[in-house]
């Protein structure tokens, strides 16, 4: 029985309500109706579970038999570690935290003290949790201990729904809730690339019929812009000025701002997508270096985005291996007709800056800057259009000789997407059509967790006689 179901039980007896729970136990009205519907449990060891005993043997003093508080205590104690934790809900929340965090599997195992294999296995439910309670304990300690930076603290507390309780006891009590975080973002990632068909989106924003007007569009030499609703306003004239110019040169695109602040206005968001498609109609190639140091949910948010985009191939994404300051943002952004820079502190774009030329000795300055940060950038992933199968026959070619497998999860998941691990190096995403394209993604976390994908595989329904 569940510590929920087991207080619940011990009250019913009582013939208590929280209220009168909490004026004899000390223990708080809200924390005792948050026990009751299973959305806090407390570790085994916590003052609450021996208040809670003390208080209910009290009430119960007149119950036949009367409730004695060691035994109370011991009943409590047993449900919270107990073996009726739902444990597939453990493992799903499980893998949920690994995705969430782009976690490192091997290096967690090493940790808790688990063979890579059998936390595979746990992970695939075909081995059961020996003690539920301690594996949770330990996840929720190597969790805390290893991400510890803001964005990732702040993702676990709301996952957690923590305000005033230590991290590691909510984590460690969120994973024994039964309560599964049944979202799965590379799954969603996938099924985007499994549906996605590139010509009904070419269709349905009418990229083919768009016409990419030859006459430049007039853009004062330089031109300065303050705050949120102008930092808007000078992307869109720099992808203006790139799309109407006459210039071919390929466009840089750095950004470290965080989605949020350009999220919020949702015609900007379309304004700037018809922008990008513009170049991409044009015939422009954009080499784009993504900051990928975020929570895993805005990443994955980000990265499929711009699906669409990297369908065309005539884009090369980057990314940068070290961390980037969270505290001090950067934008640069260079084309053969305009560049874009501007700067500002986390959080107050309202004061930010930033400047827009088209001036040509600036031009070539920010050129030089964009070849500079393209040499510290590494491939996010190669991508290998129908156009370009003798390149990946070559690339393939030269590692035949490394240990290759085909990921067995997606196998049964998917009929338009086939992964292939070459593990530590790269992960391949195939799309069969719509169009045929492959993905050789490089960048560890993303890679990692591709590699580690479980999916629900759901049976066809079988026809009746």
């Amino acid at each position: 029985m569940t510590f929920e179901k087991r207080l619940n039980e011990y009250m019913h007896l009582c013939g208590c309500t929280a209220k009168e729970l909490a004026a004899v136990s000390g223990v708080s009205q809200s924390t005792i109706s948050r026990y009751k519907r299973g959305e806090r449990i407390p570790t085994p060891e916590h003052q609450n579970v021996h208040l809670l005993a003390a208080g209910i043997a009290a009430l119960g003093s007149g119950a036949e038999p009367p409730l004695a508080e060691k035994e109370v205590y011991d009943s409590l104690k047993n449900a919270i570690i107990g073996e009726d934790i739902d444990t597939v809900a453990m493992v799903e929340n499980f893998n949920f935290l690994i995705q969430l965090l782009g976690m490192n599997v091997n290096g967690l195992a090493k940790e808790i003290n688990y063979d890579p294999s059998h936390l595979s296995r746990i992970r695939s439910f075909r081995r059961n949790i020996t003690h539920p309670y301690e594996f949770a304990e330990s996840v929720a300690a190597y969790t805390v201990k290893k991400y510890k930076k803001q964005e990732y603290a702040d993702s676990l507390r709301k996952l957690t729904a923590c305000a005033d309780e230590p991290l590691e006891s909510a984590l460690c009590r969120w994973l024994c809730s039964g309560k599964s975080k049944k979202e799965n973002s590379i799954g969603r990632f996938l099924q985007s690339l499994e549906t996605f068909n590139l010509d009904e989106y070419i269709k349905a924003i009418h990229f083919d019929e768009m016409k990419v007007p030859t006459v430049p569009f007039s853009l004062p030499a330089s031109k300065h812009y303050y705050g949120v609703e102008q930092m808007r306003r000078c992307e869109l004239d720099f992808l203006k000025n790139t799309a109407l110019s006459r210039s071919r040169e390929s466009v840089f695109m750095c950004s470290d701002m965080p989605i949020t602040a350009m999220a919020k206005d949702i015609e900007f968001d379309k304004k700037w997508m018809m922008g990008i498609a513009a170049m991409l109609k044009k015939g422009l190639t954009i080499n784009i270096i993504h900051n990928l140091d975020r929570p895993w949910e805005e990443m994955m948010l980000g990265l499929e985005a711009w699906v669409p985009i990297y369908m065309t191939g005539q884009v090369n994404p980057f990314y940068f291996k070290k961390s980037e300051s969270d505290v001090y943002h950067h934008i640069n952004y260079v084309s053969g007709a305009a560049a874009l820079c501007g700067e500002c502190i986390g959080e107050h774009f309202e004061s930010g800056r930033y400047y827009l030329t088209n001036n040509k000795e600036e031009l070539a300055y920010y050129r030089k800057k964009a070849e500079q940060l393209l040499e510290k950038a590494y491939p996010l992933m190669d991508i290998y259009t129908e156009e370009k199968q003798l390149q990946l026959q070559a690339f393939l070619e030269k590692e035949k000789n490394e240990e290759i497998y085909v990921q067995a999860q997606a196998q049964k998941t998917f009929q338009n997407i086939k992964i292939t691990v070459c593990h530590g190096k790269w992960v391949m995403i195939s799309k069969m059509k719509h169009p045929q394209i492959h993905f050789v993604i490089r960048h560890p976390r993303l890679m990692q967790a591709i590699e580690n994908f479980n999916a629900e595989v759901v049976e066809p329904a079988q026809s009746e006689e």
